[in-house]
């Protein structure tokens, strides 16, 4: 679970990042048709930082 928890964490500062990089610039970054707004990146950081610590405290109460 600790290296899940890692991989969580990882994926969500990379996310975090590109999100923020795409709210100033003001662009949507293209991977698909018309791209993804920093909304999906921050979203996605949510999902994986929380993911990051279910996936910490279950490793911890074992």
């Amino acid at each position: 679970m600790a290296k899940a928890a890692k991989i969580a964490l990882i994926l969500a500062v990379i996310s975090l990042v590109v999100g923020i990089v795409s709210r100033i610039t003001m662009t949507p970054i293209p991977p698909g048709i018309s791209g993804l707004e920093a909304n999906a990146f921050l979203r996605f950081a949510n999902t994986c930082l929380l993911a990051g610590i279910l996936f910490a405290l279950l490793d911890k109460k074992s």
